[in-house]
């Protein structure tokens, strides 16, 4: 145990490579005899890379060579060769399904992504490491819990939220969804305008899978009435939960129940109606919240019947003149789209 955390916690010092590799000769960078000009890489740099090419060229796979791929990619953690290379040596080693081999690699892969939160290579390595032997219970609590970390520091990490996503995918436990969603309803909470856990909180409701069925009426009712309670009227300027209604009875009305469809966007244009009125009440320009009108316009287009699309026209037409001029333009686009719904 004491060897195999050492050989995978441990690099090889730069000092010691002469030594390590006293049997290799270097193998130098080759750039070419018509290069503009040399690149001045650190003594230390070129020198663990001079070893690291001479070791694949001899495809050495052995625990010094392991060590090598180490110490190479905290020289330079974003070499996609060195990552791969080193996923060889486990494999020759035996140590691609050892668990023990695998959570210090994975201690490892966290040590060097630390400074470098978007290194895609780290992020892959991490996943390769699973992939190998299927995601078990063990790392998937794991991993799911440095994600979490990692978000704490940027709630916008895209390659955190895509690796997650891959493994509750991946391990599809009933009691992980449940999880997942009320940590996705926690960073709603703590950041309403965190469109990340907006999209989390859909990729959940959907568990992961987008093979045309739509969520339940009853579901799509829930998520509806989330994104109007817990997120536009807390804050009718925010985006995203205006966006995530929108999408979920667009579904709907696509995919679902036609006629009930219908009825459930009816039922949530009257909402986002009565949110406007008070928005008004409370605002001396009603028409302040270009957002929230918008999403009123949506709805009512949504909606279909010559009444609604009219009072959308009017909308829009107000959005360009006088609320949101900076997009005339769109919005006389738009007021003519719906105009030529009532044609129709």
């Amino acid at each position: 145990m004491m060897a195999m955390a050492a050989l995978h916690d441990s690099m090889i010092p730069i000092e010691d490579l002469s030594q390590v590799f006293s049997d290799m000769t270097p193998l130098p960078q080759n750039d070419g005899s018509d290069r503009v000009c040399v690149i001045q890489y650190p003594t230390a740099f070129a020198l663990a890379y001079n070893y690291m090419r001479a070791i694949w060229q001899s495809k050495e796979m052995s625990q010094r060579a392991l060590k090598l791929t180490a110490t190479c990619a905290k020289l330079n953690p974003a070499n996609y060769t060195v990552w791969h290379y080193r996923r060889q040596c486990l494999k020759d080693l035996g140590l691609a399904s050892n668990e023990d081999a695998i959570r210090q690699d994975l201690a490892l892969a966290a040590a060097l992504g630390g400074p470098n939160p978007k290194n895609y290579q780290i992020w892959y390595h991490r996943r390769a490491l699973l992939e190998t032997n299927g995601v078990k219970e063990l790392f998937c609590r794991l991993e799911l819990e440095y994600i979490k970390d990692v978000l704490r520091e940027d709630a916008k990490n895209y390659h955190a939220w895509s690796y997650r996503q891959w493994i509750l995918e991946a391990v599809d436990d009933e009691e992980l969804w449940k999880e997942e969603m009320d940590f996705a309803s926690t960073l709603i909470d703590e950041d309403i305008r965190n469109n990340s856990a907006w999209n989390q909180r859909w990729f959940v409701v959907h568990r992961g899978k987008q093979d045309g069925k739509p969520l339940s009426m009853d579901e799509a009712r829930l998520e509806a009435d989330f994104a109007i309670e817990e997120g536009i009227s807390v804050d009718p300027y925010n985006e995203s939960s205006c966006r995530y209604l929108l999408s979920i009875l667009k579904e709907q009305l696509l995919e679902g129940e036609h006629d009930l469809a219908k009825k459930l966007v009816e039922e949530h244009e009257a909402k986002v109606s009565n949110l406007r009125l008070a928005f008004e009440k409370t605002n001396q320009d009603p028409g302040k919240c270009v957002n929230l009108t918008a999403t009123w316009i949506d709805l009512l287009e949504m909606m279909g019947d010559k009444e609604s699309l009219q009072k959308a026209v009017s909308l829009a037409k107000g959005q360009a003149t006088e609320h949101d001029r900076i997009r005339t333009k769109y919005w006389l686009f738009r007021a003519k789209q719906l105009q030529n719904g009532i044609n129709e």
